[in-house]
């Protein structure tokens, strides 16, 4: 921690933010707001572009959306403090359990304007903020570490399972919006080309497992050609459901679904983008 100017009223102003943070991790929201001006301003990670942090409720719902303590702490932090006004720069960290299961962990950059009152120092100002990634995403960056020595001009991901296919389409966007539909995609990960327009990158989980997808760049060298030779299975629990979403999202019935001569219940169909798709299932006893 480093300071500069008043060093009585910097040990001052150490001792607030501790107790504010103190404060956080216990859930306290009347311990937090007494720590700042009835008209503090807050710009959160969270929307609206502004907001108060005098609005003891809200603190309160936030608060409730937390199972257990919430892990904050301040790291890096600078105070500088002259007359009746000062200001604090940190490294603030995030983590703990939500009530629906997600795990949050995630560093951001704090700043704090305080200013003297009658009633001591108080925080008049909260300012948080997090990156974004300049590759077209516009994605917040969030997975970033400041203890880390890697290189985060782009996000890293850790190894995955298995054989993943990478797929080159006509219009890679609209693959995955249909994906989405048909089968459930949730996207992971996208990078746009200089264009802003084709995807060099796109990376989206089905039923588990990772699909990758981008756009034909012809003047690399990289050329759209229909695709030929290979099935994307999906071996799923209920196939009948599958199959429904799929067709109704438009993918065209290649061969019915039902039970194939080697037991499984199989079909097939084809997307509007010209890849097969496989619906597989086991046939349990009785059907």
């Amino acid at each position: 921690m480093s300071t500069t100017g008043n060093e009585a009223a910097i040990e001052e102003i150490r001792a607030v933010i501790e107790d504010w943070a103190e404060a956080l991790r216990q859930k306290d929201a009347e311990r937090v707001l007494a720590h700042g001006t009835e008209d503090c301003l807050v710009f959160s990670l969270a929307p609206p572009l502004t907001a108060s942090d005098g609005d003891g409720e809200g603190l309160e719902q936030w608060f409730s959306t937390w199972k257990g303590p919430i892990g904050y702490r301040l790291e890096e932090v600078d105070i500088s403090a002259s007359g009746d006004v000062a200001f604090a720069t940190a490294l603030a960290h995030l983590s703990g359990e939500k009530h629906d299961g997600e795990k949050a962990s995630l560093w951001y950059r704090q700043t704090l304007g305080l200013k003297w009152t009658e009633k001591g120092w108080k925080i008049a100002h909260q300012h948080e903020s997090v990156p974004f990634y300049m590759d077209g995403s516009f994605k917040a960056a969030v997975d970033l570490d400041p203890r880390s020595e890697v290189d985060w001009q782009s996000p890293s991901h850790p190894p995955m399972a298995g054989v993943i296919a990478y797929l080159g389409v006509q219009d890679a966007n609209a693959t995955a919006e249909f994906y989405g539909r048909a089968f459930g995609a949730k996207e992971v990960d996208r990078k746009y080309a200089e264009d802003g327009k084709r995807l060099i990158h796109c990376h989206l989980t089905i039923n588990g497992g990772a699909l990758m997808l981008n756009d034909p760049f012809p003047e690399f060298g990289y050329q759209w050609r229909p695709p030929e030779g290979f099935v994307l299975h999906l071996v799923v629990d209920d196939a009948d459901f599958w199959w429904k979403r799929a067709v109704a999202a438009g993918a065209e019935v290649t061969m019915p679904l039902e039970i194939a001569f080697w037991g499984d219940y199989y079909g097939q169909l084809r997307d509007p983008f010209g890849i097969t798709w496989a619906i597989v299932a086991p046939v349990k006893k009785g059907d």
